[in-house]
């Protein structure tokens, strides 16, 4: 419409200048038509008259009236008001049309306004609505003008109010280095596995997520092509971040309550992943934006994409477990690694962190999804970003959408139990405290300030716990898969002949509750390897569903005798209080105490033999008495036993304290808590390494996720016992095996070799223990019965015959069984070798001294037989005989020693003489014979005490 009446305008103003030639347009200019401007036109305006125009009406020199004819006034239709008495009555004879007069602006006359010069009466409706249109969009234009500027100006505060608050926000954060940065993009959740000595896995750590990582060349091209193109297309263009991005996402953050495409890059996703919180706070963006500018500069793009690869959830694998990473991700979907997937596998895998349980095709045990068209819509969508960013062809494509996914995903693989065992559950107890040993060692304190503090500990344990599930360690340990096989076997077969089992019901005396219970007799057992101190196969228990303790490495119990060789007989000998021969009181023993209490400890039975013993002899037959006497001496010279213990390797917080070897009843077993079957074991091993120990252990070696060794198991021997004591101690232990308390193990042995052995039974037969040795292995074994709710013993009543003999064929078993399979672990040709500081020396035998003559109350005694070869050392050789030789004895006890020896030689003087008499008054040389015979066989003054049967 505007257009029409322009071009109107147009025709008149050619129409009026056609005119000028016009007799009457004489002085007519440009200023002829009166007009008035409006928005887009000119309209004419019609001039009313009170009077006929005259000629005096006319000022000088202004142009007259144009005369225009009615066929130009027609054609434009504002002409329509002029006023009809303007008309001219003449016709023009060239048109045959009507005139009308149309006044210049400058006309001297009279004029009476009839309306306002802003009436729109004047106007159709079409002008009117042309008006109209025409006023809006100018006011519209000035206000859409005026609003851009303010916006503008708004803006530009904003932008500096804003730049201002982001670097306030990020002024107090120091920016870390490369170096942290690296350690916190690398510190992934991984999984971390426990191997077999011979590689094989024992188990992968139970974790919250199982992770492996990928380095991107093992990353098939589809993976990184189809990541880039759905989730930053671009990503090899920005630095860090793309603020228009950031501010599209704001908006429609802001316009759609939270939904839209997302501002973040892949480099921002890290970041947010790695080194920050997820705290939606501005501070938290800032940093990401600062941050993530940081890592563009210090890291290259496959560095953040394979960082990025290896640090993303991708919902469940085939066994229902939660993976992260890439590689996890093929293989427990596809089975397959990651550089082996093809394209629809690659799509599919990439479209999973976005929303990775919602297009698993898993369920949480590892069952398939019965509805998988959400993973498969996703992976459609990956392919055709991948398509719109020409990254695959149209062929490629159109190929990948019809592929059938769901074909490829592998089949349900259940949880494997190997994780219920005790075998992990051991492993894993190492590992953790071979972490905290690392990192209490960091930290510049030690172990036993930090295992003194149980609150302290468990910090620690619980830190390195974590670090062990999550940080993809592999860790290597000394199990042989095979003898550890063996040994449950031998122990589920053996276990029912070991003692009664009971069942119950406790109640609680606090709250009243009853709670039915089991208890039957458990079994710990340990064989390790001497010479390197490796665990080459353990038994912790023969049901793990009913009972999870680990009766091999962390439960702890009184050792009985087994700890008289190694804090008593071993530290005596070294110190030069005794030596195998020497003779020790097998008398009544009472220790007052200050405040008035007394021990009356006894042998095994309640008795004891009245006797003097021999140390080899007490301690075949395992005798409390001698053992306590001698300890007594050893307190009274302040022999470090303490420090002797701490040299073999025992946990001195838990097993042994101070406190407990400052007690008499230590020597027997008495203790606070008390070692593990493994501490102890690892303990006698020191007689079978020549009286050096070799740390026992079971982890050999740990690595992190990237392959460095952070843990090998490298330490040295300690001197514990000098050579020559040692080899004492191993020929006396020798004698257990052989004719003492380990006897029945002996003759129930399908091998041979050179065995040093030590029984053990604790107060009241609660616990029961054999260790034996050979120059290559030792297996220690204890049996017993947890006890969780009532106090139950090894019961001689229950018809499993006495402990020592239940527990020693039990040994034997699982000795021969593993010797069956495995002869070489067990070194039955070797021998304990005795050293040159080592000497032979004939004793007699009731003295244990050199053969001599004394006085004893005036009357010279002479002792010169029965004789014994006995082991000392050529420092401290084989004593002379004195009158107090007995270890520790008291004068009534020497007294009644010698009193008792002066009776038997007289008597058997008395014995003699009267053969002798015989032998003359006898006339036949059959008699004579027959007295010479009855002499030899009279007894002599060195005839022994018949000691009481063999105990513990």
């Amino acid at each position: 419409m505007i257009k029409q009446v322009q071009e109107e305008n147009l025709q008149l103003e050619e129409t009026l200048i056609s005119r000028k030639d016009d007799p009457r347009m004489k002085h007519a200019d440009t200023q002829t038509v009166v007009s008035e401007k409006t928005s887009n036109h000119d309209v004419l305006v019609n001039q009313s008259f009170d009077d006929k125009i005259t000629e005096n009406d006319f000022a000088p020199n202004v142009p007259q009236a144009v005369v225009i004819s009615d066929e130009v006034i027609a054609n434009y239709s504002d002409f329509d008001t002029l006023n009809e008495s303007n008309e001219l009555a003449e016709d023009t004879p060239a048109t045959n049309s009507k005139k009308r007069l149309v006044f210049p602006f400058k006309v001297k006359r009279k004029q009476k306004k009839r309306h306002s010069e802003y009436s729109l009466d004047e106007l159709d409706s079409k002008g009117k609505i042309i008006f109209g249109f025409n006023v809006f969009f100018n006011v519209l234009k000035r206000f859409v003008i005026y609003l851009l500027l303010i916006g503008i100006l708004f803006g530009a505060m904003a932008g500096g109010i804003g730049a201002g608050y982001f670097a306030y926000l990020v002024s107090k954060t120091t920016p870390p280095t490369r170096e942290q940065m690296a350690e916190q993009i690398n510190r992934v959740d991984q999984q971390s596995t426990l191997y077999y000595a011979d590689g094989s896995q024992i188990a992968n750590v139970r974790a919250d997520i199982v992770r492996n990582v990928a380095e991107l060349q093992d990353i098939s091209q589809y993976i990184i092509d189809g990541l880039v193109a759905t989730e930053d297309e671009y990503f090899y263009e920005h630095p860090g971040v793309v603020p228009k991005a950031i501010l599209r996402a704001t908006l429609q953050a802001l316009l759609t309550s939270g939904s839209g495409t997302g501002g973040s890059t892949l480099t921002q996703q890290l970041v947010k992943q790695q080194l920050l919180t997820n705290d939606v706070t501005f501070l938290r963006k800032a940093n990401e934006i600062l941050l993530a500018l940081r890592v563009e500069n210090h890291f290259s793009k496959d560095e953040i994409l394979t960082a990025y690869l290896n640090i993303s959830p991708f919902g469940r694998n085939n066994s229902g477990d939660n993976i992260a990473g890439i590689l996890s991700a093929s293989q427990g979907i596809f089975g397959k690694s990651p550089k082996e997937v093809n394209l629809p596998q690659a799509a599919f895998l990439v479209g999973l962190p976005q929303a990775p349980y919602a297009y698993t095709p898993y369920t949480q045990t590892g069952e398939l999804q019965t509805d998988q068209s959400a993973g498969v819509e996703r992976m459609k969508e990956v392919l055709f970003r991948m398509y719109r960013t020409q990254k695959i062809t149209k062929e490629e494509y159109e190929s990948a959408i019809a592929y059938d996914i769901t074909k490829d995903f592998i089949p349900t693989v259940h949880r494997n139990e190997e994780r219920q065992t005790y075998l992990y559950q051991a492993m894993m107890h190492g590992a953790i405290e071979q972490l905290m040993r690392l990192n209490i060692a960091e930290k510049n304190l030690t172990w036993e300030q930090v295992n003194a503090d149980p609150e302290w500990y468990n910090e620690f344990y619980y830190a390195a716990e974590e670090q062990l599930r999550t940080g993809g360690y592999r860790v290597y340990t000394t199990i042989n898969k095979g003898i550890y096989d063996q040994l449950q076997t031998s122990a589920a077969e053996h276990i029912d002949e070991l003692g009664a089992t009971y069942d119950g019901v406790y109640t609680n005396p606090d709250t009243g509750e009853e709670t039915y219970y089991v208890e039957s007799v458990q079994s710990g057992v340990v064989v390790m390897d001497n010479t390197t101190g490796r665990v080459l196969g353990f038994v912790s228990g023969t049901d793990y569903e009913n009972n999870q303790i680990d009766h091999a490495f962390r439960m702890r119990r009184s050792p009985g005798s087994t700890i008289k060789p190694l804090a008593v007989y071993g530290p005596a000998i070294e110190h030069n209080l005794i030596n195998p021969s020497t003779v020790i009181p097998d008398t009544a023993f009472e220790k007052v105490f200050d405040d008035g209490t007394t021990w009356t400890p006894t042998n095994y039975g309640g008795v004891y033999s009245d006797g003097f013993l021999t140390a080899r002899t007490a301690l075949l037959r395992s005798d409390n008495l001698p053992a306590v006497r001698v300890y007594q001496e050893i307190i009274n010279q302040n022999i470090p036993v303490f420090d002797y213990l701490q040299k073999m390797g025992f946990d001195v917080v838990d097993s042994y304290t101070k406190e407990d070897t400052k007690n008499l009843a230590f020597s027997l077993g008495g203790v606070t808590t008390g070692p593990t079957v493994f501490e102890q074991t690892r303990a006698f091993t020191t007689f079978a390494n020549n009286g050096k120990y070799v740390d026992g252990y079971f982890i050999e070696k740990i690595e992190d996720a990237f392959g460095n060794t952070v843990y090998q198991h490298d330490t040295q021997p300690v001197d514990v016992f000098s050579e020559d004591t040692n080899y004492l101690m191993v020929d006396m232990l020798r004698d257990t095996n052989t004719e003492g308390t380990g006897r029945t193990a002996a003759a129930n042995m399908a091998m041979g070799g050179d065995w040093i052995a030590k029984s053990g039974i604790s107060e009241n037969s609660r616990d029961v223990w054999y260790i034996a040795s050979t120059p290559k292995i030792t297996i220690g074994t204890w049996i017993g019965y947890d006890n969780r709710y009532v106090d139950y013993t090894i019961d001689i009543n229950d018809g499993f015959d006495r402990e020592s003999v239940r527990i020693q064929k039990y040994w034997a078993n699982l000795a021969n069984d593993l010797y069956a399979k495995y002869p070489d672990i067990f070194g039955t040709e070797q021998v304990f070798a005795k050293p040159d500081s080592v000497q032979e020396t004939e004793v007699i035998q009731s003295t244990g001294t050199l053969p001599g003559t004394i006085t004893v109350d005036g009357t010279p005694v002479s002792m010169t037989s029965p004789l014994v070869n006995e082991v000392f050392k050529t420092t401290n050789p084989a004593p002379a005989l004195d009158y107090r030789f007995i270890f520790g004895a008291s004068e009534e006890e020497l007294q009644r020693f010698w009193n008792g020896y002066i009776q038997q030689a007289l008597e058997a003087l008395r014995r003699q003489q009267a053969a002798q008499q015989n032998n003359r008054s006898s006339s036949s040389n059959n008699n004579q014979t027959n007295n010479q015979n009855e002499n030899q066989n009279q007894p002599t003054a060195e005839t022994t005490t018949v000691a009481p049967p063999t105990s513990e």
